[in-house]
């Protein structure tokens, strides 16, 4: 893949909430920051322009349906177009925005939120971002941009750090290549969900502005957007943070989208453990607490401290899994159904992600259509928390079958020894390839041919496999009869009957005279005709007979007739 061309971006404040640090209170100083009204009530929008050397002039307009667009829980389930993540920040928040849009006229949109930090608290604000970029061969200062600032208004001058300008590279983490092409042709880069914080513990009682801008390409032709949402029902950047009985140990997670983590004791002397994850064993004292250093990655904003507080909780929980989930081949499972979390303590809210530590939201855990292990975290409504693994297969039953020795008819073949049973799976006999036919005597099969044998699994998956069966026919059948008969009791020749060998059925054996009267009807191959009607001898002279059977190999009906001359 080629360097990504230089494109300025400036990333996206999302999931925003006031942490407090350790041992200050935790105080909110930003209402509806998270669009939790439904409304842009305490947020600033603008619209306008780039001009031809990047310079953005907006003015105030109001929110703008599509340059500032609000999504609500409506929208859970639609994804970007480019990027395939949820247009909805998959955080549990109610609201998102998107900021710009995927057209290309020279436009420029903007949203600002103006707050006072709490004074005498360590302030920071936590948030995810997501930015999608169309990607043309322009200059430097040409390029579709993002840009998030913080404006000390007291001061009247922007903050260095953080301040998100960044040259888009092919090292830039997280940023993905979309299989949609842009604007003209052009390539899309974008960067799902992620995490950065602003660190304002050095601006106690001063009045803040954030600021966040999109703008399209100077030249008009390609575009640049953003999503924002603020969620502001968590109330800690760590989770993972209290513990109920029965759970022996406590794993503290700190938030997504960072370079480095080091967790120390809560006064810094001491470090306990690295990683974004830190597992506790045995679980520590009730209201322990711990310090999160976080580093960002390079240009992605400022080192941080983060506190927690462990709690313990006087209540049960268990977080009880499946093992693995099954489906068939091509096909989905949900992960959500209620049977993969059975056993696990009742009222708990479950969250889907494709790794242990919950860095990457499964966006669609409902449809998961690939094989793999997955990640579900359980939380209950006290908060105690536990993250669990399981694995999704997909799986076809499996049945060896083995041609049977070839036969002669009458003997047949039993279809169901053809292989060795499993428990569990169901069996179904067929005379064709999709296995709609079925087969009533696949017990006795007294014919050669391909037959079918299909395993079907608890969850409906299903194999149809061949089996060819090879059954010689039987030597023809004959029928034969004498042409003449002398019924005078002599012991030689006094009846008439057929001599029938091979595998034929009788059925009747019928005489008439020459005037096509019937004259005699056998129902076996037993009965014989002596020559007599209704008790009564016949004239000599020449008689018909009509023979009907049935082909007992090959199912047909038989039928055949001969003269027959009576001699007296």
């Amino acid at each position: 893949m080629k360097p990504l061309k230089k494109i300025i971006i400036l990333f996206l404040l999302i999931a925003a909430k006031a942490i407090a640090q350790a041992p200050l209170p935790v105080v909110r100083a930003t209402p509806n920051i998270g669009f939790e009204d439904g409304t842009f009530t305490n947020w600033e929008c603008f619209i306008g322009q780039v001009d031809g050397v990047g310079n953005v002039i907006v003015s105030p307009s109001g929110p703008v349906y599509d340059r500032h667009t609000l999504y609500g829980k409506e929208s859970k389930g639609v994804n970007d177009a480019y990027g395939n993540f949820p247009v909805l920040c998959p955080n549990g928040s109610n609201y998102s925005i998107r900021l710009g849009n995927n057209q290309s006229m020279h436009e420029a949109e903007r949203v600002t939120y103006t707050f006072t930090v709490p004074a005498g608290v360590a302030y920071s604000i936590i948030f995810n971002y997501a930015v999608v970029l169309d990607n043309p061969n322009h200059a430097a200062n040409q390029q579709p941009k993002f840009t998030a600032q913080v404006y000390d208004v007291t001061d009247d001058k922007y903050i260095n750090c953080p301040s998100f300008d960044f040259v888009a590279s092919s090292d830039l983490p997280g940023f993905k290549l979309s299989t949609a092409r842009g604007s003209r042709g052009a390539s899309v880069y974008y960067k799902e969900w992620s995490t950065a914080t602003i660190d304002l513990r050095g601006y106690s009682g001063k009045t803040m502005r954030l600021e966040f801008t999109t703008n399209d390409c100077t030249l008009g032709g390609h575009f640049g957007y953003a999503y924002l949402d603020f969620n502001e029902n968590t109330d800690a950047a760590i989770t993972g943070n209290a513990y109920c009985i029965g759970q022996k140990s406590v794993t503290l997670y700190g938030p997504n989208g960072f370079a480095g983590y080091t967790w120390y004791t809560s006064d810094l002397s001491k470090q306990v453990g690295s990683g974004q994850s830190i597992k506790i064993s045995p679980a520590p004292p009730d209201l322990t607490k711990y310090a999160l250093v976080i580093s960002p990655y390079l240009g992605l904003g400022c080192i941080d401290t983060l506190y927690t507080i462990v709690n313990k909780i006087n209540e049960g929980f268990k977080l009880k899994l499946k093992d693995t989930v099954f489906g068939c081949p091509g096909g989905k499972v949900d992960l959500t159904a209620a049977s993969v979390t059975d056993g696990s303590s009742a009222g708990m809210t479950f969250s889907y992600f494709r790794d242990s530590l919950a860095t990457t939201y499964l966006y669609n855990p409902d449809t998961v259509d690939t094989a793999g292990t997955y990640y579900i975290q359980g939380v209950n409504k006290e908060g105690c928390m536990n993250i669990l693994s399981l694995r999704v297969a997909f799986v076809k039953p499996s049945i060896k079958v083995k041609d049977p020795i070839p036969v002669t008819f009458p003997a047949t073949v039993d279809l169901s020894s053809t292989f060795t049973p499993v428990k569990g799976i169901t069996y179904g006999y067929y005379s064709d390839a999709a296995g709609t036919s079925p087969l009533n005597d696949y017990h006795t099969i007294k014919f050669a041919g391909k037959f079918y044998i299909k395993a079907t699994n608890s969850i409906g998956c299903d194999t149809i496999v061949p089996v060819t069966v090879i059954i010689q026919p039987p030597p023809p059948y004959t029928i034969k009869a004498s042409n003449a008969f002398t019924p005078n009791s002599d012991g030689i020749n006094d009846h008439f009957n057929l001599d029938i060998s091979g595998y034929l059925i009788f059925e009747s054996l019928r005489i008439y005279n020459r005037s096509g009267q019937l004259v005699y009807t056998g129902k076996s191959i037993e009965d014989y005709w002596d020559g007599t009607f209704n008790g009564k001898n016949l004239l000599g002279g020449a008689y018909y007979w009509l023979f009907e059977g049935l082909d007992n190999y090959n199912n047909v009906k038989v039928t055949k007739s001969g003269n027959i001359n009576l001699i007296r």
